[in-house]
């Protein structure tokens, strides 16, 4: 069985992920599978409890639903919506009984293609970026304050704000979801450049311009090239 629809476009994926040097375990985690069209990223609230189990918790509610039947794209989305909501609901409930704790959230990201159609649900500050002819287009938007803090994630509020987005695929299609550590160490510009040129290993090669340039948190890349004859 399938989460994906019979329609699909063929897919190529490639994943990537650092640990910053000063932390002692890599807060992100990912899930990329191609079949499926499903792809996630999460990263655990930075400064907070067990960000590394939140995260891990809130990929594998993502990860299970490839065991579903074939769907329509719009059914697939509520799917996941529901996911992460029941992860949610569990994270927040066990802050509820020992709030001493602290919380332990985590931002989600997460991409579904299938059909003639790709959409983005979100959470938090992980990005989705989309490349199409050559102009890089930020397809989520930022769940953050002015200082930083997020305003929106899995596990930290009774309910989650979730962000939806839907764009009609396009031939050559290059979909980029990251953590937010990837920015810390280029801009887009960069991101944009190297994404156009980039055929195997962008996705190591993202990590390390990003290193290079002075990014110290956990990174997580996956970039999805879609098929030419979408």
């Amino acid at each position: 069985m399938s989460f994906r629809s019979s329609a699909s476009p063929t897919l190529r994926t490639e994943t990537a992920t650092r640990c910053g040097p000063t932390h002692a375990v890599n807060e992100d985690t990912y899930f990329a599978d191609a079949a499926s069209g499903l792809f996630a990223v999460s990263d655990g609230m930075g400064g907070h409890r067990d960000g590394d189990l939140a995260s891990q918790a809130t990929v594998q509610a993502v990860a299970h639903l490839v065991d579903l039947p074939p769907s329509s794209h719009e059914k697939q989305l509520i799917a996941l919506e529901a996911a992460l909501s029941s992860v949610n609901n569990s994270l927040y409930s066990d802050y509820l009984a020992a709030p001493d704790h602290d919380v332990s959230g985590a931002t989600s990201l997460n991409l579904v293609i299938s059909g003639s159609y790709a959409s983005c649900i979100w959470a938090g500050d992980s990005r989705l970026y989309l490349l199409r002819d050559h102009h890089l287009f930020l397809i989520s938007e930022d769940h953050a304050d002015e200082a930083g803090r997020l305003t929106s994630g899995i596990g930290i509020s009774e309910a989650v704000d979730f962000g939806r987005r839907t764009v009609e695929l396009m031939p050559g299609d290059i979909f980029l979801l990251c953590t937010d550590g990837l920015l810390k160490g280029m801009d887009e510009t960069m991101l944009a450049n190297m994404t156009a040129e980039g055929t195997h290993g962008l996705a190591d090669r993202l990590i390390a311009r990003s290193v290079t340039g002075g990014s110290m948190d956990d990174i997580t890349v996956i970039v999805v090239w879609t098929d030419s004859h979408v």
